[in-house]
């Protein structure tokens, strides 16, 4: 005699609490990503000008921030097309979609090593432990999506 399962597949399968909380912290940083992307370039003489009319300012220390807000569209552009991309893989997950896992980590590990490779920056350690850490969080939340 063959056995079968049955399932109710009018119930929704719930996302947990804590893929939730990872997803909504995402939507906000890559939010904010994508805006600065698409702001920075047009108003980066004016950032320039505040933070050379600082008290505090010392050119040796603000070298790489100037670097960054002088970097034009070259280096924007695809700052922009990655935080969208990791706001994509997000809401793949939010959905439930592996594949956003996928895509999400290859974009914020982009996004992690674009100053380096378009500006020569120094790595930011802070950057790739910060992105690091999502990954992992969303990589234990992998089970729960299809």
């Amino acid at each position: 005699m063959e056995t079968t399962e049955i399932t109710n597949e009018m119930e929704p399968v719930k996302r947990p609490t804590f893929l939730t909380v990872v997803c909504v912290l995402t939507f906000i940083s890559a939010g904010i990503g994508c805006f600065f992307s698409l702001f920075t370039p047009l108003f980066a003489d004016t950032f320039i000008e505040f933070l050379h009319n600082s008290p505090n300012y010392d050119e040796a220390q603000m070298a790489d921030t100037i670097k960054v807000l002088q970097a034009g569209w070259g280096y924007y552009a695809p700052s922009f097309l990655l935080a969208l991309g990791s706001l994509a893989g997000a809401m793949l997950m939010w959905k439930l979609k592996k594949i956003g896992f996928h895509f999400y980590t290859a974009c914020n590990l982009a996004l992690v090593f674009l100053p380096t490779l378009v500006l020569g920056l120094p790595v930011s350690w802070f950057g790739i432990v910060v992105t690091a850490a999502f990954i992992v969080m969303y990589a234990v939340n992998l089970k729960h999506m299809a």
